[in-house]
């Protein structure tokens, strides 16, 4: 049986669908919400091309009759369409929960614009109040990655599989998800994160987000300004 959620997703993929013009080069992030994008923009049929962040993404899209191809050959978009983990009010995000945030923001960088469509469940007032952030590094260095995070004042923790095996990503690497008490600049930890020797690449993004679309019981609301995200959340603290 639909959930609220997933009702309030399939609200924003709709949406987001609607941006995607003929012609466009755009990029396709990961997870459950982009795959409710992916088949809206299916529906459409445009005549343009997608390049996904993950292989998960890529088989759906082709199974689905979207043209994919590779950054390699178009290595500037016209825009990417993503979701996220956690939303704050100055449009900064963590992303990561299922391990393609590298590719995703390589992906989000080669764009002219980064839209994010989440339900309203993934907003907070504050990065980190529900997820850690996802920090995938190499093998080979893991266990000192960790110490480094400690030092900053993170609480590490090796992603596992339900096997009990690390959990690997499409590059070949670990993810170390790491809880932060308080995340109060966002920019200068996610720099600090990957300044680390190890560290391939975390999971907040800051600075890059222009535009929110976000489900929920009235259907999607179409957020520009970060003020007007703001009042969105705290229509539903009252």
């Amino acid at each position: 049986m639909e959930t609220g959620t997933e009702k309030w997703k399939r609200n924003a993929a709709r949406i987001a669908a609607e941006l995607i013009e003929d012609g466009m080069v755009a990029g396709i992030g990961s997870g459950t919400t982009v795959a409710e994008v992916v088949k809206a923009i299916a529906e459409i049929k445009p005549k343009s091309v997608f390049v996904p962040a993950s292989k998960a993404t890529e088989r759906l899209a082709k199974r689905l009759g979207l043209r994919t191809d590779a950054l390699e050959k178009y290595p500037m978009l016209d825009l990417t369409i993503d979701g996220a983990d956690e939303v704050d009010p100055n449009f900064d995000l963590i992303k990561g929960g299922g391990g393609a945030h590298t590719r995703e923001k390589i992906i989000a960088k080669a764009s002219d614009r980064l839209v994010i469509v989440i339900d309203r469940t993934k907003l907070v007032r504050r990065l980190g109040e529900r997820m850690p952030v996802p920090v995938e590094v190499l093998p080979f260095g893991w266990k000192f990655v960790n110490k480094e995070l400690e030092r900053m004042g993170g609480i590490p923790k090796l992603r596992m599989t339900q096997l009990g095996k690390p959990f690997i990503t499409d590059n070949g690497n670990y993810i170390v998800d790491v809880r932060f008490k308080r995340i109060l600049k966002p920019k200068e930890l996610e720099g600090k994160i990957n300044s680390t020797s190890g560290v391939i690449e975390n999971g907040i993004f800051a600075g890059m987000t222009d535009m929110v679309l976000v489900g929920y019981e009235g259907g999607c609301k179409t957020i520009k300004r970060k003020g007007e995200l703001l009042r969105f959340i705290e229509r539903f603290e009252s």
